[in-house]
């Protein structure tokens, strides 16, 4: 699974990339919700940032089914580097359009369909989640994701968080009346529900690999001082976020990412000499 597509082959609508590292079970999750689509012709890169074999042999069993392309690229695990792992999944990548997703959000079937179809140029779209809360999460299995437990406003409890954007979805003409709202201001980067052009990914030399938190804000900052502003689909297109405990974020971690993070924007740079094309890796 891990070979790019031979020389030839007719171009994926877009190149879906869901990081994860040891949640076999948002992961199962995820997956679940891919494989009910209402889009075809896109590719799935499962962006592994060390996490064990169960982890592969999830990913192998699932791209023995699935309609779609589905490859797992995978790092040692040396430590949170997800921006690196998120970078290699950029080079690998087939399609014109990225589309990220971080293994515990699930998508909704429209989820491909509507970041296809909402696509500028030069443009990012970020969007946003519904939090399940601990118990539903726990509880919820694959199956219940195929058969569409979280479809509509079934998640509308008080135990999940953010529900009253699928209220707002759910009403004609109210999701985009709220993201023009947001509009006003700039919008981040939110990358567990974004997609961009592969170019433009490029040009600011992906992700920030030394972050180990806040490399979606740092390239999102570069991406809209490259003249790449965002547009908000966090009421067009919501995503399900499913709780789990994040041990290997320390307070150190957050510390040295939050200083990093900072000197980037003082700096105020566009292209990250931390990210693609480093002198170890070249851009394919």
């Amino acid at each position: 699974m891990e070979s790019p597509p031979p020389p030839g082959e007719k171009r994926p609508i877009a190149s879906v990339i869901v990081s994860t590292y040891e949640n076999r079970h948002g992961l199962s999750l995820v997956l679940s919700g891919l494989a009910r689509q209402e889009a075809s012709g896109f590719e799935l890169l499962v962006a592994d940032d060390g996490s064990g074999p169960e982890t592969a042999e999830l990913a192998f069993a699932f791209a023995r089914s699935a309609s779609f392309p589905v490859r797992h690229l995978w790092q040692p695990d040396e430590g949170v580097r997800k921006g690196r792992i998120l970078n290699r999944a950029i080079e690998a990548a087939a399609a014109d359009l990225l589309i990220f997703l971080d293994g515990d959000c699930v998508p909704s079937p429209a989820f491909v369909a509507k970041h296809v179809s909402l696509a500028q140029p030069r443009r990012y779209l970020s969007g946003s989640t519904v939090l399940l809360g601990a118990e539903a999460s726990r509880a919820l299995a694959p199956s219940d994701v195929a058969r569409g437990a979280l479809d509509g406003l079934r998640t509308c409890r008080p135990g999940n968080r953010r529900w009253r954007r699928l209220v707002a979805a759910a009403i004609p003409g109210v999701a985009d009346l709220f993201d023009r709202r947001l509009a006003r201001t700039p919008v981040g980067f939110h990358g567990g529900n974004a997609s961009l052009a592969r170019s433009d990914a490029v040009a600011i030399g992906g992700f920030d690999e030394r972050l180990a938190r806040r490399e979606d804000k740092d390239f999102g900052r570069r991406l809209r001082a490259a003249g790449i502003d965002g547009i908000s689909v966090r009421y067009r297109i919501p995503v399900w976020h499913v709780h789990h405990e994040r041990a290997y974020l320390t307070e150190a971690l957050r510390e040295e990412s939050r200083a990093l993070a900072e000197a980037n924007a003082a700096a105020d740079g566009t292209v990250t000499a931390h990210g693609l094309a480093t002198p170890d890796r070249g851009l394919s």
